[in-house]
């Protein structure tokens, strides 16, 4: 990975603002201006007037009325009413059905001292907790797995077609769910997006489905990411492993810095709503923006000594990681929340984290994520 933070810094310097015509975006359009330098990133992320977050185009694509996709005025309506489900309280509330999930998935792999974090700690966790939300099925994890990666990876192939065979499975999927909901409302957040309503106005179908959509996607391969990162880094620094056992109170710190370091999503797109100036480059209307985000965490500027990890950062609430402005993620203190609880309860239960010797990290092919495809772990079980 070190090589992407030595292009980032590089770029920072020589070109931090550029158009590669031949940058591909997931949802089929191609060429983009690249941003690395933090301010810059800030300002595209948050200068909604002028650099939209509709990128998807308006079409038969539900994405196109999802809340990330989503301008102003319309932006606050879809936020409001997402809002309460992702309120402290409400979150409160699942904080011991994380905590069941996370020893569920850990104590089978307790005796045997390894396993694949990835495959069997990570990525389970927050479809678990994204499908209890959701109010779906446990047995389709795989397939919300495979959808999430269609839909979040940009380099799969050419002409999107994966992109556009994964919306309509998700949406297919959804529809039926929607469908089942409207007739017996449950406890769950598809019959709450159904029946949420704001000064009189309901969601649209479209809005609806892309809700579920998003949520779905976003709320299981960034945290996904994020855990397996911050475990990876453990790997790499064992005193922290000893240090945050015994002050889990330092947790949040720590994810932070993770989320700063190695950002679970590192780039995200916008489009320009007018002619603009940035970093000296004439952006024209109607020209797509590529945000580099984990670019923007390591801004010397910014972060002194960018490469270093280091949890007692003064500044760690400046992180790019979850956006910046209005679409700062609504779901950001779930991701904190289910990192939180599985890191305090794997390092409760293990030490001596490391990797397996031999082991290649290898990644998903993706500008927008830095997603590790596996991560084969040994541990030593803690006596109790």
């Amino acid at each position: 990975m070190h090589h992407q933070f030595e292009w980032y810094r590089k770029m920072q310097k020589e070109r931090p603002v550029y158009y590669d015509p031949d940058f591909q975006l997931n949802f089929g359009a191609k060429g983009a201006w690249h941003v690395f330098r933090y301010n810059d990133v800030k300002r595209v992320m948050s200068d909604y007037k002028t650099f939209s977050a509709q990128v998807v185009p308006i079409s038969d694509n539900p994405l196109s009325a999802a809340i990330n996709n989503m301008d102003p005025p319309h932006h606050k309506f879809l936020r409001t009413v997402v809002a309460s489900p992702f309120s402290a309280s409400a979150l409160k509330r699942l904080e011991p059905m994380i905590q069941q999930i996370s020893e569920e998935l850990l104590t089978p792999h307790l005796e045997n001292e390894h396993m694949d974090l990835v495959k069997y700690y990570s990525t389970p966790i927050p479809i678990y907790v994204i499908a209890k939300l959701l109010g779906v099925p446990f047995s389709n994890m795989e397939k919300f797995q495979n959808w999430g990666k269609r839909l979040s990876s940009n380099l799969a192939d050419e002409d999107g077609k994966a992109y556009l065979a994964a919306l309509k499975e998700v949406s297919d999927y959804f529809l039926e769910l929607i469908e089942e909901r409207t007739a017996q409302p449950k406890d769950d957040l598809i019959s709450y997006f159904i029946q949420a309503e704001v000064d009189g106005q309901k969601l649209t179908p479209k809005e609806l489905l892309a809700m579920c959509i998003v949520i779905l996607v976003a709320g299981n391969e960034t945290t996904v990411n994020l855990i397996a990162n911050s475990v990876l880094t453990l790997t790499e620094r064992p005193e922290l492993q000893e240090h945050l056992q015994q002050h889990p109170e330092d947790l949040p710190k720590f994810i932070n810095e993770v989320l700063r370091y190695r950002a679970p999503i590192q780039s995200l797109n916008r489009i320009a709503l007018k002619d603009v100036e940035l970093g000296g480059q004439l952006i024209k209307k109607g020209d797509y923006i590529n945000s580099w985000m984990g670019a923007a965490n390591h801004d010397e500027t910014v972060f002194p000594n960018p490469e270093v990890f280091d949890i007692h950062r003064k500044n760690l609430h400046l992180i790019s990681s979850f956006g910046h402005g209005i679409h700062f993620c609504v779901g950001a203190p779930l991701a904190r929340l289910e990192s939180r609880i599985a890191l305090g309860h794997l390092l409760a239960k293990v030490e001596q984290i490391r990797l397996q010797p031999d082991t290649q990290l290898e990644f998903h092919a993706s500008t927008i994520h830095y997603s590790l495809k596996g991560l084969p772990i040994l541990f030593k079980r803690r006596s109790a």
